[in-house]
């Protein structure tokens, strides 16, 4: 492993998605990855769970809106949010601003989800469906609505 500085906007993109890559599980050898996103006020991430992985969110700039099991929390600039594997969360933009946050995910590996995803051509549900099960990810679309109506966002 060599040493490197990385910033939010200065990874690579990962094609068809708002992520960019910072570190990859080849950089540490699997341990974690992490990712910058930049979140569109109102924007809405779906409620998920992941069989596999930790996941640690830090508000770069502006404010979030969470849900961790049942609990919905907001979480400031310069805070974290930490979903651990097994738990349904998601998280949003409440703003009418941008948001950028960093994803830190443990193991790595799940940074390949997103690369499938933003390869597809368009929404195919059945294929976007084998990919989530081929990486423990479990959506939960019946949530959507709720935090839509709650909090003003859409995905």
């Amino acid at each position: 492993m060599a040493a490197r500085s990385v910033s939010w906007d200065n990874g690579p993109k990962i094609p068809g998605t708002v992520f960019r890559h910072l570190i990859t599980g080849e950089d540490t050898e699997g341990r974690f990855s992490a990712q910058s996103a930049v979140l569109a006020p109102h924007e809405l991430v779906i409620p998920h769970s992941h069989q596999n992985e930790d996941e640690y969110t830090f508000v770069y700039r502006g404010r979030i809106g969470g849900l961790v099991g049942e609990e919905e929390i907001e979480v400031e600039e310069g805070g974290i949010f930490f979903k651990p594997r097994g738990i349904v969360h998601a998280l949003w933009n409440p703003t009418d601003n941008p948001v950028v946050v960093l994803e830190f995910i443990s193991p790595a590996g799940f940074e390949h989800f997103f690369e499938e995803m933003g390869a597809l051509d368009r929404a195919e549900p059945e294929v976007m469906q084998e990919i989530a099960r081929r990486y423990g990810q479990q959506p939960r679309p019946d949530l959507i609505s709720g935090l839509e109506e709650r909090h003003g966002v859409h995905l």
